[in-house]
């Protein structure tokens, strides 16, 4: 591997893809940048794609991550509406759909994810089957579920994710009646533990949004311009509206077919988001990463992709740089509730501090008594005290832990 890079070339139109971007100018990289996307669009913020750019509230200047402006003047040439085929590994290039071959001394993959499809649709109903990955996903189900007259439509949403829950809360907010399929026992099980899914299924039942958990779909059928769902139940429950999110899938073949190691259906990468080709790189939800302590996972959330892509950039330029180490970190809007969830979601034992009645409220979640994770709803001021005792991996008195009275700044400082 060379030392100093004189082409890198960007794979991906996402936050990790523009983070990594803005970092190789802002540590002084004078080389050229090209950044490649398969979306015809300037790279845009995607977080925003269930919530204020769905619900209309923001526009698609809103959500740009940069103006077409600051890419010239950083002098990131841009190739949009071209997607990346295939890796000539051995010749340092990438190829396009168009056969134009674009060469690199270092390659960048942050090409994220897609979503899962729904399995069973029948080609004939894909077009009323709808998910959430791009702004046009986004603009053809606000079309549709404010095409009515006062809104009102039947809106099913299978999945009950951060996606779907998120995506739920907004079809509630344009008017619609909305009911939530969750083929597991609680909604958003990956983040939240069982007794805060059944506190953010209340949040959504008091709005009016209908949750059933332990879902089996039987078939899905065409019904007038809509559908109708056949649980496994034998219960049928018709949509004017299907929204679908049920995950992703890492867009690794790219990766995969030009011979990369892979791990937990993503790209393998070490703590630099080096692959097992020296001059390739992968962060975001296509790369699966070491944790601390030497187990494999894969984050799909904004924040990793912008800090791991910090990482990345300085480990490239061949500077001094720790191996990636973040605390994993997620947030959700849903309604009038901002939601942030840091470190693991596994709990043992949760102790609440404040209440939603209050307006704020922080759960710890326990491990042996330990502080593992935290959820916080209305309560972000303490994220830095809360994150302080996840990484030390605090054992507190949980009479400390949920008193509103203690000082969770100086708690945490109490640790060194």
């Amino acid at each position: 591997m060379s030392s100093v890079p004189g082409n890198i070339v960007i794979v991906g139109g996402g936050v990790g893809a523009v983070a990594a971007a803005d970092a190789l100018r802002n540590e002084g990289f004078d080389g050229n940048v090209t950044l490649i996307s398969d979306e015809v669009s300037l790279p845009y913020d995607r977080p925003p794609l269930s919530k204020g750019y769905l619900s209309g509230e923001m526009s698609m200047g809103d959500i740009l991550l940069h103006s077409l402006e600051w890419y010239a003047e950083n002098r990131i040439t841009l190739t949009l509406g071209q997607a990346v085929t295939s890796i000539d590994v051995a010749g340092n290039a990438v190829v396009l759909a168009n056969a134009e071959r674009v060469a690199y001394d270092r390659l960048l993959l942050a090409n994220g994810a897609r979503a899962r499809l729904l399995p069973g649709i029948p080609a004939e109903l894909s077009s009323r089957v709808h998910y959430v990955r791009t702004t046009q996903d986004a603009d053809r189900i606000r079309t549709q579920a404010i095409g009515g007259i006062n809104g009102g439509k039947r809106a099913v949403m299978i999945g009950g994710g951060v996606i779907g829950i998120e995506t739920a809360a907004t079809l509630k907010q344009l008017g619609c009646d909305v009911t939530v399929l969750e083929m597991m026992p609680s909604v958003m099980a990956r983040f939240f533990p069982v007794e805060l899914s059944q506190m953010l299924a209340t949040i959504h039942a008091d709005k009016g949004v209908k949750i059933l958990t332990n879902i089996g779909i039987e078939s899905i059928k065409a019904a007038g311009e809509g559908v109708v769902i056949t649980l496994k139940d034998g219960n049928e429950i018709p949509a004017d509206l299907l929204v679908v999110g049920i995950g992703v899938i890492p867009n690794a073949e790219l990766g995969s077919d030009a011979g990369l190691k892979t791990q937990l259906g993503g790209i393998e990468v070490n703590g630099f988001g080096q692959t097992s080709s020296p001059n390739i790189y992968a962060i975001g939800d296509v790369a699966a990463f070491p944790l601390p302590d030497g187990s494999i996972t894969r984050w799909e959330n904004w924040t990793h992709a912008r800090q791991f892509a910090n990482v990345v950039v300085k480990h490239m330029l061949g500077k001094e740089v720790a191996p990636y180490a973040e605390t994993p970190w997620i947030w959700s809007d849903q309604y009038d509730f901002n939601i942030q969830v840091t470190g693991s979601s596994e709990a043992q034992q949760i102790v609440l501090r404040g209440s939603l009645e209050a307006g704020r409220l922080t759960a710890f979640h326990l491990q042996q008594g330990r502080v593992a994770g935290a959820t916080t709803i209305n309560d972000s001021r303490n994220k830095a005290s809360v994150k302080k005792l996840i990484e030390k991996n605090a054992l507190v008195p949980t009479d400390q832990l949920s008193d509103t009275s203690v000082d969770l700044k100086k708690l945490a400082a109490a640790l060194g």
